[in-house]
């Protein structure tokens, strides 16, 4: 992927996906990775930027290399956004429309 809407986005839906079947299941990164179809560079700076917006929290309890941490969970936050379609869509839409160069 290389829209950052998108990956976020399906961080975000991935995530919600595990909540739902087993609410403090934390998820492994890698599999994030693996589900998302991203890479670890790609998926450690997006989790990244959904941790300091309050979406996500990161589990940080032993060094995970590749990944900046060994497991993530949504916030009450974030399952918020994801169940509000319109703020959810608003915020992290399928496919971001490009900008000309002023």
């Amino acid at each position: 992927m290389d829209n950052p809407f998108c990956e976020r986005r399906s961080i975000m839906v991935t995530l919600y996906r595990v909540f739902r079947e087993n609410p403090y299941l934390a998820v492994e990164l890698s599999e994030i990775d693996e589900e998302c179809g991203t890479d670890p560079k790609t998926l450690n700076w997006n989790i990244v930027y959904l941790e300091k917006c309050g979406y996500v929290e990161l589990g940080k309890s032993h060094d995970s290399a590749p990944y900046i941490a060994p497991f993530a969970s949504l916030t009450a936050t974030g399952i918020d956004l994801v169940e509000d379609r319109t703020r959810f869509n608003d915020r992290f839409p399928l496919e971001k429309e490009e900008t000309p160069d002023a």
